[in-house]
């Protein structure tokens, strides 16, 4: 399926939902606040979540792999189409074509949606999460700046796993541990991640930190 009939048919779907106006933040490059208000809304509408309506809808229209994607501070949601793969990485786009890339799960990089994080040393950190074990670990993010500075930020993790957690969203319906990364830094804020992961390893649900700019981000596997 081409690139531009998945966007069509996640338009005919309704995968997009605008909600809630972005906050002023002075990191943001006024160029990409035209994107950004395109997918997260630039009104003062009252939110609208996305319906199960919209959610069962697009997983008919479509066999590719879905994502359920919420900006936790903006009260923003989005949903995603697979686009492309590149060994384990996957690349998600909206109809907009914001997109995402995952490894594993993992969020690895964001474009179009301002403060983008451009690319993560994940390997240590996404290796204790996926073999639900516990550890330290550095990780490592960086980000464009509005001055097309890339700023880079190193992380020290403390992964621990925690409950098993039952994981039922769209069509995915498994059982998986919640994992635990809590990382802090001598130059970026503190944050605590969290992760379901599947008896096989797959991150199939997850609160992640995308930076200053975006915050959390959720993410729900729905149709793989």
């Amino acid at each position: 399926m081409t690139f531009e009939k998945t966007c069509r048919v996640a338009l005919l779907a309704g995968v997009i939902a605008s909600l809630a106006a972005c906050g002023n933040d002075q990191r943001r490059d006024p160029i990409l606040e035209s994107a950004y208000a395109t997918i997260f809304g630039g009104d003062d509408k009252e939110p609208a979540g996305i319906s199960e309506k919209a959610v069962a809808q697009t997983l008919a229209a479509t066999d590719l792999p879905v994502i359920r994607l919420r900006i936790v501070e903006r009260k923003s949601e989005a949903l995603a189409l697979q686009i492309e793969q590149n060994g384990e990485h996957r690349t998600y786009a909206t109809a907009e074509r914001q997109a995402i890339v995952l490894r594993h799960g993992m969020i690895t990089g964001t474009r179009g949606l301002g403060g983008d994080l451009m690319s993560v040393e994940e390997d240590r950190v996404l290796g204790l999460v996926r073999g639900r074990k516990a550890g330290q670990a550095v990780y490592v993010q960086r980000f464009l700046t509005p001055e097309d500075v890339t700023e880079e930020i190193s992380y020290h993790c403390n992964v621990e796993p925690d409950k098993r957690v039952e994981a039922a969203q769209g069509k995915v319906r498994t059982t998986g541990t919640e994992m635990v990364a809590a990382c802090t830094s001598e130059t970026g804020a503190p944050f605590v991640d969290y992760y379901v992961v599947d008896d096989g390893g797959e991150i199939v649900a997850s609160r992640q930190w995308l930076g200053e700019t975006t915050g959390y981000i959720t993410m729900q596997q729905l149709q793989r």
